[in-house]
């Protein structure tokens, strides 16, 4: 018998139970502590860098994506080595083969299914490139949901991490990696497989959205200067070089 995501199978003597999950609930406190000592000086420096880099065409809108599936269950230095391997799309956008064998010797990992995911994503995006950035100031959850139900292979953190990429200063959503969720106390949340999940991240969203409201930083901003102090970073250059 399967179990679902909100229930765990337990067999006693040959019978079967279906005993509820203990939910998960968002704490708030950490995220506060980290926002009350937030270095606002840095705010600035991000900002102009990070403005600096976003993508100016539908090619560099393109390549943010390709990070975004090349950081799926990696490390960020597989995420680089990946990106490297396939940045130069016009190579092998023609010759699913080729993408690959870029991947695979990248050793990013899950190279066949990235591949797959990657191959069918590049036919929906050159199809239609505004589905797949935002076009107005508002509705960024709503799109970004619209989105990440299109997308096979990137999960909702993942598509929010391409979209802030792309929107560095003005995206209105969270990538909610699992430093965010240690940070709200929800480290075993499984966001995508049932509407209790979802609701959660989103309460996170929310909340991590709200505090950035009142330093007057986008969520994006706050998020890598969060990142980067976790790797006892000054700036995001030891991984963003990639994207100048």
């Amino acid at each position: 018998m399967e179990s679902d995501t909100n229930t765990e199978v337990i067999v006693i003597q040959d019978t079967t139970l279906k005993i509820p999950k203990p939910k998960l609930f968002m704490n708030r406190l950490k995220a506060k502590e980290f926002f009350k000592t937030f270095p606002v000086e840095k705010i600035q420096e991000y900002k102009d860098y990070w403005e600096k880099v976003s993508p100016k065409t539908n090619e560099d809108i393109f390549r943010r994506y390709l990070f975004a599936f090349c950081s799926v269950h990696t490390t960020w230095e597989g995420n680089i080595r990946g990106y490297n391997a396939i940045k130069d799309f016009n190579q092998w956008i023609d010759n699913k083969e080729l993408l690959l064998e870029k991947l695979k010797n990248s050793g990013v990992g899950l190279h066949n299914n990235r591949t797959k995911y990657i191959w069918a994503f590049k036919d929906q995006f050159w199809k239609n490139p505004k589905e797949f950035y935002f076009t107005s100031k508002k509705g960024h959850v709503k799109k970004r949901d619209e989105i990440a139900s299109k997308i096979k292979g990137l999960g909702l953190a993942k598509v929010s991490f391409a979209l802030e990429m792309i929107h560095p200063n003005k995206a209105r959503i969270l990538c909610g990696d699992i430093h965010h969720l240690r940070l709200y106390g929800m480290d075993s949340l499984i966001y995508n497989k049932s509407s209790y999940g979802m609701m959660q991240y989103k309460n996170m969203e929310r909340d991590w959205i709200r505090h950035c409201g009142k330093l007057n930083v986008s969520s994006y901003i706050a998020r890598v200067i969060f990142w980067d102090k976790l790797q006892a970073k000054d700036d995001s250059r030891y991984w963003s070089y990639v994207l100048e």
